[in-house]
């Protein structure tokens, strides 16, 4: 995605934005985590980005889950801790979809394939984010 953000902020015209939200990392898990200096770079990239183009925002980073990479999932919610606390007087952590989507059954109930949400899922996931930004 950083090399996506600067072209996708330039393309909205939002002239103001309350809050901004980030859910990014499920598939960086599958072929074996990048290396965390250069993932954590990378998402602080993004987080800036969005700072620059919205300056009262407040960004807010999912915690990512995929099915059977429970263990780089949770890696990369440290790496997402680290990223968002530097951060920390306008960036936090959202959801955990490690939580929420994988549902104590590896993503059965509220997932189609183990990485999306299915409908029931989109509805939980929307319930989250509402829940997180104090709605």
């Amino acid at each position: 995605m950083k090399p996506l953000i600067d072209a996708d902020l330039a393309a909205n015209t939002n002239p103001f934005v309350q809050f901004a939200v980030v859910n990014l990392g499920a598939n960086d898990v599958v072929a074996g985590l990048p290396a965390e200096a250069a993932w954590e770079a990378d998402l602080g990239y993004i987080l800036d980005a969005i700072k620059v183009k919205w300056p009262a925002a407040k960004v807010y980073v999912m915690r990512p889950w995929r099915r059977y990479y429970a263990a780089g999932c949770n890696t990369l919610a440290g790496w997402i801790a680290t990223v968002v606390g530097a951060r920390a007087a306008w960036a936090f952590v959202g959801p955990d979809e490690r939580v929420f989507l994988e549902n104590g059954d590896n993503g059965a109930t509220y997932t189609d394939d183990g990485v999306h949400p299915n409908a029931a899922g989109y509805s939980l996931t929307a319930a989250q984010w509402i829940a997180v930004l104090g709605y």
